[in-house]
């Protein structure tokens, strides 16, 4: 017995019906099965066998959890040839791609499989030549035959074959491209190796598509279709969508349709075809893969980092469910680093698909990465509720790590008014740590555990990692302090080590001087020294070019391989790549390099010729405000959004009625909620934000503020408290309770 198969999803019914009505007349004696990978086709019944996917021995469930629909109604193909081919009395399997249809007995296909084990029709029999669409490079992607059809005899080798085609399309039946997979299709360039014999049927009568059309005479006689005069066996419609009979396929431009040609003939009889069999209802039909029982989307990144689990032995047997869910959103251990912010498991996925530039192996960029995804989740191929569970994990970090120890001041409050208290922390302090470091210091348990005893390992670490992350501002340090840096940058080199912890030291030198120290605000008395030599011009090369250029030239073999600067065309090509990523690997922000470097004719040509790396977001500066809020947690940041811009001290960011908002310039008042001790430490963030404000009040519950005494250094940053009752203290009391949020 001979089985003619294939395989569908329901939104494909229409085209199914179509082929298998096209067997029912050319191939009546065949066994024709439709296998249905998402739920019952009942409509198909009257014209074939349709069978549930779950019993062809695939871990269906699983495959429908980390592939998509094209993934996982391709992989399930070896495994329902090995079914068949299985099945006593079956003698061949042969297997259709549901949008072919045939017009003559498969006398061909039955021929090849009389000489051969196998048979397979080859993409090309000659070359694609030009840039239309496909060329011969598209196609060496998808494979050299075309797996849309396939035909295969019972018996042992061929059925070994099929259990090794199974093996690797449980995991490696994915569209991508860049790692040379697509599909089941391109495992099967090694086929011919795997059986006895193999049949590679050319004529161009089947299997008939927009990829071999090219320079073949279609024509329509008495005796049906041809094709350079031979009778046409079967067209593959791939591509082809039935509203809109006028194109060919959406996979090419390669072949146009003439009106009143044969070809448009042909395309209309078919789509004419696929809507009295349903098209219109069956297309809208939504795949049953597509959501977790909460009706949420699953996501491509999803998908990708269950496959990675799956691969690893994680069992998906149940398919999408409640769990699965709950498992994407959940802490990935694979990227979790001790003392630093957990990344869910979407988060990890998106972050290797996706270059970013963001680092995961120091906090300045996690913490980067955690407020570029939230904002930017559905962008990047999550969705929101992958963007709430990120902003979950960051806030749990944060509540471990803010937690306040008044003590590491150890020397009295400012007393004077409030508008001082930034000036205060510039005033040299008792002892050698930077009062502006000190309010780090003690509103953070993890920068204590750290840094105790080390003042100038804090330093390095609030110049590095918390100015970059906008928690810092360097303008606080004391005159003495800055002085002492620019005559020994040693602190700044170790600044740059921990904000980009493995680099090497030509990365450490750029980054100290043209990476972080643009992204975390230097002034220019501490860049200068750092930046001078290497902008000196390069030695033998013409402008642009400068030494920093050279320095990364010279670092690297590659490089002075690929661009051996001897022509103007190499020199511009070096520039195409530092434009293109190279400044960046090494940690060099382009916008920190001199006019006369950036502004250059072939800088600037460099820069338009190139895909350049995505830079980090940087942070926004809004208007004017009457009021900022500044609260402790997510939740009550979010009540508090609803009426007013607040800025959310544990996660670093601002939100408005609207969402994610851009830091104001200006605050007529700022309203402080956190706790009085963590009051320093927050109005740090904010200059360092570019926020400034013309009052300040502490707005503290009774509790709260019975805690105040003359020791209290955040009430420095503040104008008066408003609290039901306060004790006596150095700021003024409005004796009202606090605003909820």
């Amino acid at each position: 017995m001979d089985v003619i198969f294939t395989i569908i999803s329901r939104n494909y019914a229409a085209q199914a019906a179509t082929l298998m009505e096209s067997l029912a007349v050319h191939e009546p004696k065949a066994r024709r099965v439709v296998v249905a990978t998402d739920g019952p086709i009942p409509q198909l019944a009257r014209l074939a066998e349709v069978v549930d996917a779950r019993g062809m021995g695939a871990p269906y469930a699983a495959m429908s959890v980390y592939y998509d629909a094209l993934e996982l109604n391709t992989a399930v193909k070896p495994y329902v040839f090995r079914h068949f081919l299985t099945e006593p009395g079956v003698t061949s399997a042969t297997y259709l791609d549901p949008d072919i249809l045939v017009f003559r007995p498969l006398d061909a296909v039955r021929a090849g499989l009389a000489e051969a084990q196998l048979a397979l029709t080859p993409h090309l029999t000659k070359p694609l030549l030009g840039s239309a669409m496909p060329n011969d490079h598209a196609i060496l992607q998808s494979g050299s035959f075309n797996l849309g059809f396939c035909a295969a005899r019972a018996e042992p080798k061929v059925v070994d074959l099929m259990g090794w085609w199974a093996d690797r399309c449980e995991f490696d039946c994915r569209v991508d491209l860049k790692n040379g997979l697509f599909t089941d299709q391109r495992w099967m360039d090694l086929s011919p190796g795997f059986v006895d014999s193999l049949a590679i049927l050319r004529t161009p009568t089947l299997n008939l598509a927009y990829w071999n059309l090219e320079g073949r005479s279609l024509a329509k006689t008495a005796d049906g279709w041809a094709v350079d005069g031979e009778p046409l066996a079967f067209f593959h419609f791939s591509g082809f969508d039935p509203a809109r009979p006028d194109v060919l396929s959406k996979h090419q431009d390669r072949v146009r349709v003439t009106p009143g040609s044969p070809l448009a003939e042909l395309l209309a009889d078919y789509a004419a075809a696929m809507l009295k069999n349903g098209h219109e209802t069956s297309r809208a039909i939504p795949y049953a893969h597509l959501k977790f029982p909460s009706g949420r989307l699953i996501t491509p990144a999803m998908r990708r980092r269950a496959l990675r689990a799956a691969r690893d032995g994680k069992d998906f047997s149940a398919g999408l469910t409640a769990a699965v869910e709950a498992w994407v959103d959940a802490p990935d251990p694979e990227a979790a680093l001790a003392g630093l912010p957990d990344v869910t498991r979407t988060m990890d996925q998106v972050w290797r698909d996706i270059p970013t530039g963001f680092q995961l192996d120091h906090e300045a960029g996690r913490l980067g990465f955690h407020q570029f995804f939230a904002e930017h989740a559905v962008t990047l191929g999550a969705d929101a509720v992958s963007g709430s569970a990120a902003e979950a994990l960051l806030a749990a970090w944060r509540s471990g790590a803010r937690e306040a120890d008044p003590t590491v001041w150890g020397e009295a409050p400012w007393r004077g008014p409030a508008a001082g208290a930034l000036d205060w922390l510039r005033e040299p302090s008792a002892d050698r740590t930077p009062r502006a470091a000190k309010a780090l210091l003690a509103a953070r348990a993890d920068l204590r555990a750290k840094f105790a005893g080390d003042p100038a390992g804090l330093i390095a670490w609030c110049l590095g990692a918390e100015a970059a992350a906008g928690r810092f501002a360097p303008d606080l340090l004391p005159a003495n302090v800055i002085d002492g840096l620019a005559r020994d940058p040693a602190p700044l080199l170790a600044a740059a080590r921990l904000a980009e912890p493995g680099a090497n030291d030509l990365k450490r030198r750029l980054s100290a001087g043209f990476g972080v120290a643009a992204r975390a605000g230097w002034p220019a008395s501490l860049t200068d020294a750092l930046r001078g030599p290497f902008l000196e011009a390069a030695p033998a090369q013409p402008a642009p070019f400068i030494r920093l250029f050279l320095e990364i030239w010279e670092s690297r073999v590659d490089l002075q391989r690929l661009f051996p600067l001897r022509s103007a065309a190499e020199r511009f090509k070096f520039l195409r790549w530092l434009a293109g990523g190279g400044l960046a690997e090494y940690g060099v922000e382009f916008d920190a390099l001199p006019a006369s470097v950036r502004l250059h004719p072939q800088m600037q040509l460099a820069r338009l010729t190139v895909r350049q790396r995505q830079a980090a977001a940087r942070p926004a500066v809004g208007a004017r405000v009457a009021e900022l809020w500044v609260v402790e947690g997510a939740e009550l940041a979010a009540e508090a959004a609803a009426d007013r811009l607040v800025y959310e001290a544990m996660a670093g960011r601002f939100l408005g009625p609207a969402g994610p908002a851009a830091a104001p310039a200006q605050a007529d008042l700022v309203r402080f909620l956190v706790h009085p001790d963590l009051v320093p430490a927050d109005a740090i963030a904010l200059h360092s934000r570019g926020v400034r404000w013309t009052r300040a009040v502490g707005v503290w519950d009774g509790e709260v503020a019975g805690g105040l005494n003359g020791d209290t250094v955040g009430l420095s940053f503040v104008d008066e408290v408003w609290a039901p009752a306060a004790p006596a203290s150095f700021r003024p009391v409005r004796g009202q309770a606090p605003v909820a949020a």
